[in-house]
């Protein structure tokens, strides 16, 4: 692979696309939280109990295994369970819905990302080839890289599944808990959750800059 991890113009497409809908998802969320219209809601689903998480955690395993932003549907069970519970939730569909992604990537990710980003594939290949695993948890820290592409990569390079199922488990667990900080932080007025998410997402940020630097 070339000297730094940079990004096809499919992953820059994705990245810009999903972070678009999740902003305006989020402020129509947030906007019906503010008046009042999403609290029954809320509350019906936290009286399911068991079956309520069991429904979201499937329901993030579901989004996250398509190309289309997962992290609406992550904040809607932090808002439910809480910042703790429901970003455990949330971690559990990211990684079931990334094992998915992975073995479905010859159905959905073939026909829609290969003939656009054969030439970037090819490039990520010859980089897990010679960094491994470890190649594999750098990807999860480059900034902009999308979680999607990643796992759909992953699928049809055959990258060995043991590695990769630990490589998301570890890779996705500080950007889960800076989620669920920075939230926690903004949607409570708490000042030390958004201290902790903003450490995190700093501290993410330099781990990215050294891990390229070093694989120049």
């Amino acid at each position: 692979m070339s000297n730094k991890l940079d990004q096809s113009p499919p992953a820059r497409y994705l990245s810009i696309a999903g972070l678009i809908l999740f902003l305006l998802l989020t402020g129509i969320y947030m906007y019906l939280l503010h008046i009042g219209a999403a609290k029954e809601w809320l509350a019906s689903i936290r009286h399911l109990g068991v079956s309520g998480i069991v429904l979201g955690i499937f329901i993030q395993t579901i989004v996250n295994a398509l190309p289309v932003p997962g992290e609406f549907v992550s904040l809607f069970l932090i808002e439910v369970y809480g910042a703790v519970a429901g970003g455990f939730y949330s971690w559990v569909g990211g990684i079931t819905g990334a094992v998915l992604a992975y073995y479905l990537s010859n159905w959905i990710a073939r026909p829609l990302i290969e003939p656009l980003a054969k030439p970037y594939l090819e490039k990520v290949n010859q980089w897990l080839q010679r960094q491994g695993a470890i190649g594999l948890l750098f990807m999860r820290f480059v900034p902009l890289v999308p979680y999607h592409f990643i796992n759909y990569a992953a699928g049809l390079l055959q990258v060995n599944r043991a590695a990769f199922i630990w490589t998301t488990v570890v890779g996705i667990l500080p950007y889960t808990i800076m989620m669920s900080s920075l939230f926690a932080g903004l949607r409570y007025g708490k000042s030390i959750p958004f201290i902790v998410g903003a450490v995190l997402f700093i501290l993410s940020s330099i781990v990215s800059i050294v891990l390229r630097k070093k694989t120049k």
